[in-house]
């Protein structure tokens, strides 16, 4: 009589089992769990720290987290780093030798979480998505958040606590007086908070830069600030005005510098404002680039003035001197790591998170170009 228990024994926590069908190598060659020379078990002990980064999305938020890159390999030498990224945000970590693998958030990504094994999974999204993707992935241990069987959130330590009560409240995300590199190193329980973001320059990127230059007569012996004028459809009331950029790109026209208009296709009405003044060495640098191609043309800048943006972690990232400009969100939250400077509206009611405002004079509106054009000429 066959002893059906034994022989049919089935290692469900083997890599090259897919749960749902025999595996190829009981396919091929009729080989039973127990006599597989092929077992491999997911959860089986490595020496390299195996680490899951969980940030989808938005852009720059995938950008801006890419400082913890630094910290955990300082923490763990020979760890291997695996990211999951909404595929919009990708290439944002294209040629960042420090990810070992990028895996896209797409029909794939829940198989790949399942047979696969990570010593430490670091999610610090709030966003559903996110955390039931932590919950969803094979694990020692969560740094971060994740959610329990009834919704709940868990938090790692304290300091993701007082984050949970910073998202939540905006009262509490008012009266943050620390950077977002501060909170998420602390979460991650990094040795520092200083980690600086991570800009890859990809070569091809950067000779077309280079060519740009050439080709609109853009020489070295004036000074380049970049102006990004949007903040795209979701956060309107994060942009200053267009007279206001209007105004600062005529004055540093005038003074005989260049101008690099910076931005995506979401910023084309903000741009083509700014071009139909027809000022001289005010120049647009492409509503179209790809992500390496824009990377690369802000490199060009000597100074680039944005609000509260994409735009604003990549110039931090390439060490950039930064102006920024603050109202609806938090001027505490944003690193710039001593580059620049940072302009928030007088408004009482800044850092409300709103997306839209009924004010006639907005926070943003009453910024004003004087201190704009002053902050840009300490840095030049």
């Amino acid at each position: 009589m066959i002893e059906i228990n034994t022989i049919f024994e089935v290692f469900t926590d083997c890599s090259n089992f897919p749960l749902d069908r025999p595996c190829v190598y009981q396919k091929n060659n009729n080989v039973h769990c127990k006599k597989c020379k092929s077992y491999l078990k997911i959860s089986g002990k490595k020496d390299n720290k195996r680490i899951l980064v969980v940030k989808l999305g938005a852009m720059g938020d995938v950008l801006r987290t890419t400082f913890l890159l630094n910290g955990l390999k300082e923490l763990y030498p020979k760890s291997e780093i695996t990211w999951i990224v909404d595929t919009k945000n990708a290439a944002i970590l294209e040629g960042n030798d420090l990810i070992d693998k990028v895996v896209h958030n797409d029909a794939n990504a829940i198989k790949y979480l399942v047979t696969n094994f990570f010593d430490t999974v670091l999610n610090l999204d709030l966003a559903f998505e996110s955390l039931s993707l932590t919950k969803l992935s094979n694990k020692t241990e969560v740094k971060g958040f994740s959610l329990d069987d009834n919704r709940n959130i868990i938090y790692s330590n304290n300091y993701a606590k007082e984050w949970l009560k910073t998202s939540a409240y905006d009262e509490v995300k008012r009266a943050n007086v620390f950077t977002y590199q501060h909170w998420m190193s602390k979460i991650a329980e990094l040795p520092k908070d200083n980690y600086e973001i991570i800009v890859p320059l990809q070569k091809n990127s950067v000779e077309k830069a280079k060519q740009f230059l050439k080709d609109n007569n853009i020489s070295h012996d004036k000074k380049i600030i970049g102006i990004n004028p949007g903040a795209g459809k979701r956060w309107k009331l994060k942009k200053w005005t267009s007279n206001g950029f209007i105004e600062t790109a005529k004055y540093f026209s005038q003074k005989g510098h260049f101008v690099l208009l910076l931005g995506s296709c979401e910023d084309k009405n903000e741009i083509d404002l700014i071009l139909k003044e027809s000022m001289p060495n005010v120049i647009s640098t492409g509503i179209n680039n790809t992500i390496p191609d824009f990377f690369a043309k802000i490199n060009l800048c000597d100074i680039v003035l944005c609000g509260d943006t994409m735009t604003l972690h990549a110039a931090a990232g390439l060490k950039k001197n930064i102006v920024a400009l603050f109202g609806p969100t938090s001027v505490n939250e944003i690193e710039i790591y001593s580059k620049g400077a940072k302009i928030q509206s007088n408004k009482a009611c800044v850092v409300c998170y709103k997306q839209e405002c009924a004010l006639v004079d907005n926070c943003m509106e009453s910024i004003s170009p004087k201190d704009v054009i002053y902050a840009i000429e300490e840095y030049l």
